[in-house]
């Protein structure tokens, strides 16, 4: 067999590996981190709180972490005195964002990160991810970012929008935009 056959069967060999979509073990986003956060929100949140894990459904990765996060939070994750209630929220549905304090925003949403600041300044919801793009523009509220060490980001524009007030205790530990 020549050499180029050989490769040509290899090239194809990783393709076919890289075409397959794995689920993620673990949320892109820190879920802990994420949920602590919620509790420094003002008022203080209190009693069972439904939390939306945004997602985009044409998005394998999207619906594989959406899934995680759902994992991680399981039947209820306790932030201060409330319990979170994950449900699933499309990005083709976001007019049910309405009645959500806090929205865990999936990775694979770049594409529809307009359309969920729109509906997340509507209806009043604090947005929280891992895509430090999403901050940086003012689309999400909160971002935090993992590695050697967390680092979490609040958008002063994007949490105005949303009419979101954090405790000053929180705000010192973070950094601000």
């Amino acid at each position: 067999m020549s050499r180029v056959v050989r490769v040509r069967k290899m090239l194809l060999a990783v393709m076919a590996v890289a075409a397959v979509v794995p689920v993620p073990l673990q949320a892109e986003l820190n879920v802990p981190i994420a949920v602590r956060v919620v509790s420094f929100l003002q008022p203080p949140p209190s009693g069972t709180m439904p939390a939306a894990i945004v997602f985009s459904p044409g998005n394998p990765a999207s619906i594989a972490d959406a899934a995680a996060i759902e994992r991680a939070i399981g039947g209820g994750s306790i932030a201060g005195k409330a319990v979170l209630r994950p449900r699933r929220v499309p990005a083709t549905a976001l007019e049910s964002l309405a009645g959500y304090r806090v929205a865990f925003v999936a990775a694979g949403t770049r594409a529809d990160q307009d359309a969920i600041a729109a509906a997340a300044s509507r209806a009043s919801v604090v947005t929280i991810t891992s895509d430090e793009a999403c901050v940086q523009a003012a689309r999400c509220v909160v971002g935090i970012a993992s590695g050697a060490r967390v680092q979490i980001t609040v958008n002063r524009a994007a949490a105005r929008a949303a009419n979101a007030r954090f405790g000053s205790a929180f705000l010192m530990l973070v950094k601000e935009i």
